[in-house]
């Protein structure tokens, strides 16, 4: 409408655009330091002219849109980096915990005291019959076994508070996931593609699925016809189709006592996708409790067998300061009919056909009888028959049983002692270092058991208690060509402490041949480069992270300073308005005074 209706209606709506103009850069400077806040602003257009005689007139400014500043790929940048990000961060910050388990930054771990302990067997090698040097070993070797003893518990104290904050995280996930589908739901019933756009409740949405990619790597797009975002994890498994939540759930793995992470949809149809996770704390963790923890729990397990082997082996068919009344296993035998060469730990070890000798001695030290053990077959019964049909045979001094606990036990009768030794010329069967008989370590180990339920031997592994009560019952050395215990007999103590560099084949299944000492130190070596690839890692992708955030905020970020420019545009805008308002106004009352 021309004239001056058609002038108040151009003021009328540039007020108006410029009072929503105001209005929009207020919310922006309100919202300048809110989380995920995307800068908004007005959109307008010149309103449909009228077409008259001298041609178009225009008829002002109409507000069409609020919109908001939004880079799709940046975003998406974003979210990705933040997922790589985080899934170091969480190795890295579990990996300096373990590393402080290990504690080999000074003389006080392992390598320190495995020394110590090598040096006192030394020791005991160059005075076999002293005291203080057997009081020593027994102490040295109390705090080697005991640091192992605490790393291996710490290692699976850590590992099961790993297990428990990923649940905590599923819980959090799941939270976040019933999020995003309710703001879909809500966006769809606000928006009008076009008019209307729910910025606010995007923003949220953003930031939610920003801090899903915190936990988990995911991949997601936005439906065009609705705006609702569909989020999928694994590259397919959806985690949210519209305004339908996929939950994840926690369940005990039956084999390992760890959490699993199952995927559910809607119709009670379960994935495992523990194991399948890529990128995000929870991931980063999983993959600490399950694949780094469990090799370092398995590296340190198999070092600690072998040295209870390498030094068990020798000690059980030596003989201390003198002989004994009694040796009683510390491995519990569930059946007579266990089989030495398939039921134990050491099975592996065994050697059928094997042999080992019992010297017996009368009251006045004297050997007595020998006895050869060299059963027919492999069973614990056929053992203690051997040995029982041999003393028979002889003067009886001696029977072989199992306790009322279960433990493998020989005992001599009346006054009469005994010790062992490998037989001349013959390969041991290595039956009494199997079953615990005589041996300078113990353990805690059920025959028959099968491996898949054994606790590890770094959880039990220990000082014999017959030691502990008699230092004088180590052994040192080996009986004397005539079958006596003699003084200063170094045989065990020299061999032992030969262990330190005897080089073993195949360590621990790993494929190389090495001394004890320097596969624990490529163990921590291990963990050193696992600590130090988390700490590059996360250092490289948060300096990646911090790139694409400061290009998100270049775009979507509030300045106030050009915030207070545009409200200051807007303000003098509005004033003009109102001017042409009033010069209207006066036109109209000076039209009206015409007489």
């Amino acid at each position: 409408m021309p004239g001056l209706s058609g002038a108040l209606d151009i003021a009328r709506w540039s007020l108006y655009s410029s009072q929503l103009a105001i209005e929009v850069v207020g919310h922006n400077i309100a919202n300048a330091n809110t989380p995920g806040y995307s800068r908004q602003s007005l959109q307008v257009q010149a309103n449909i002219p009228i077409t008259m005689g001298p041609g178009q007139i225009g008829t002002g400014v109409k507000a069409t849109e609020v919109i908001r500043a939004y880079d799709t790929f940046i975003n998406k940048q974003v979210d990705l980096k933040t997922s790589q990000y985080y899934y170091w961060q969480a190795q890295n910050t579990a990996m300096e915990e373990i590393e402080t388990i290990f504690n080999e930054s000074d003389e006080y771990g392992l390598n320190a005291l495995m020394g110590e302990f090598w040096n006192a067997w030394g020791d005991l090698s160059n005075n076999p019959d002293g005291t203080a040097e057997r009081e020593s070993l027994i102490a040295k070797s109390g705090n080697m076994t005991q640091f192992i003893n605490d790393v291996d518990y710490n290692l699976r104290q850590y590992q099961r508070y790993l297990d428990s904050s990923i649940q905590g995280y599923v819980n959090q996930m799941n939270t976040i996931i019933s999020q995003i589908a309710d703001l879909n739901a809500q966006i769809t019933s606000i928006e009008v593609k076009g008019l209307i756009n729910a910025n606010d409740l995007r923003d949220k949405r953003d930031l939610l699925v920003e801090q899903l990619s915190e936990y988990v790597d995911i991949n997601y797009y936005e439906e065009e016809s609705s705006g609702q975002v569909m989020v999928y994890v694994l590259g397919g498994t959806p985690l949210v189709l519209g305004n339908s939540a996929y939950t994840l759930d926690c369940r005990q793995n039956a084999t390992t006592g760890l959490t699993d992470i199952i995927w559910m949809d809607q119709s009670g149809r379960t994935v495992n996708i523990t194991d399948k996770l890529e990128g995000g704390k929870l991931a980063g963790w999983v993959n600490v409790r399950d694949t780094k923890i469990d090799r370092y729990l398995g590296s340190l397990n198999s070092l600690v067998e072998e040295l209870v082997w390498q030094v068990n082996s020798l000690h059980s068919e030596g003989v201390g300061a003198a002989s004994v009344s009694s040796m009683t296993g510390t491995v519990q035998i569930s059946a007579l009919t266990d089989d030495l060469g398939s039921d134990f730990l050491f099975s592996d070890r065994f050697v059928p056909g094997g042999q080992f000798e019992v010297v017996v001695y009368d009251d006045a030290g004297e050997v007595a009888n020998t006895y050869i053990i060299d059963p027919a077959g492999t069973t614990i019964g056929d053992l203690i028959t051997e040995i029982n049909t041999e003393a028979a045979a002889g003067g009886g001094e001696i029977t072989a049983s199992l306790n009322a606990e279960g433990y493998f036990t020989i005992q001599a009768s009346g006054n009469h002692t005994f010790a062992v030794r490998s037989s001349l010329g013959a390969e041991s069967s290595n039956a009494l270092a199997i079953m615990g008989v005589n041996t300078f370590f113990t353990w805690s180990e059920e025959s028959g058991t099968p491996a898949s339920d054994r606790d590890d031997i770094t959880q039990t592994f220990g000082v014999s208690a017959d030691l502990l009560a008699d230092s004088g019952r180590i052994s040192t050395g080996y009986l004397d060509s005539n079958g006596k215990v003699a003084q200063g007999e170094n045989g065990v103590a020299l061999a032992v402490y030969s262990i330190q560099d005897k080089v073993i084949t195949n360590l621990g299944g790993s494929g190389r041949n090495t001394t004890l000492d320097a596969y624990y130190s490529s163990l921590i070596a291990e963990v050193g480069v696992d600590v130090q690839n988390a700490r590059t890692n996360e250092k490289y992708n948060a300096a990646l992270l911090d790139q694409y955030i400061g290009r998100k905020e270049s775009i979507t970020g509030v300045n106030l300073d050009e915030e207070s420019t545009e409200l200051l545009k807007y303000q003098y805008l509005w004033q003009a308005a109102a001017k042409l308002i009033s010069i209207c106004d006066e036109m109209m009352q000076s039209l009206l005074s015409i007489k």
